[in-house]
């Protein structure tokens, strides 16, 4: 799998989406549901784990003071 390819790919379908709507489609995408932005490649790993049925967690932890 070329992750690299795949999510150049991706970056000019958002580019060509975001123009013709008139804002960032960036999140709106079937995959954007289980992207990790803090990973290489986000799109192109998003979709192939949607391909294969794999969910991914991600835990976030806030410091400082509980309500």
């Amino acid at each position: 799998m070329d992750f690299k390819a795949q999510q150049e790919r991706f970056d000019e379908i958002k580019w060509f989406d975001s123009i013709v709507a008139g804002y960032d489609t960036c999140g709106s995408y079937e995959f954007c549901g289980i992207c990790n932005k803090e990973e290489d490649y986000p799109c192109a790993r998003a979709a192939y784990r949607l391909r294969r049925g794999t969910r991914v967690a991600i835990i976030r932890f806030k410091i400082g003071k509980e309500n």
